[in-house]
């Protein structure tokens, strides 16, 4: 067989179809979802959200997480700022699938530290999103952890 300028445009135009077919096959293997499914909600109600880091960023001492390996579990130990109850949320948040994010719901009391089992959450790289309410103001704070 005798290469020509002929057989060359033809092995192109195969390669090139077949590089075409596998980015699209590849581009329908990837997970597209919105991080957030109200973005535009959120948006809006950023700087509520940005008091509430700003009170954190006064507070003298942050949250404290901790994560007991042998108990398989994540002890978060607040502020003493103040005599009053601390309540709030705690996200587990997974940036791959917002389908393995886990959220606890805790009221303090007197106690300043909240401790919850992490057992059943599968390991990886996490971000812990703190989002509580101490007497009259909100606080929210964000830490990554690696289970």
């Amino acid at each position: 067989m005798k290469f020509n300028w002929g057989t060359g445009l033809v092995i192109f135009f195969i390669l090139f179809v077949g590089t075409l077919g596998f980015v699209l096959y590849q581009s329908t293997q990837v997970h597209d979802s919105l991080v957030v499914k109200n973005y535009y909600d959120e948006d809006i109600n950023y700087q509520s959200h940005y008091d509430k880091k700003q009170n954190t960023a006064d507070l003298l001492t942050k949250v404290k997480t901790e994560y007991d390996r042998e108990n398989k579990q994540l002890i978060l130990t607040f502020p003493v700022d103040s005599s009053a109850n601390a309540t709030g949320k705690v996200l587990l948040y997974n940036p791959y699938s917002e389908y393995s994010d886990v959220k606890y719901d805790f009221n303090l009391g007197k106690a300043a530290t909240y401790t919850f089992p992490v057992d059943k959450v599968k390991s990886g790289r996490w971000k812990i999103k703190i989002d509580w309410k101490q007497g009259d103001k909100e606080y929210y704070q964000e830490e990554e952890i690696v289970l």
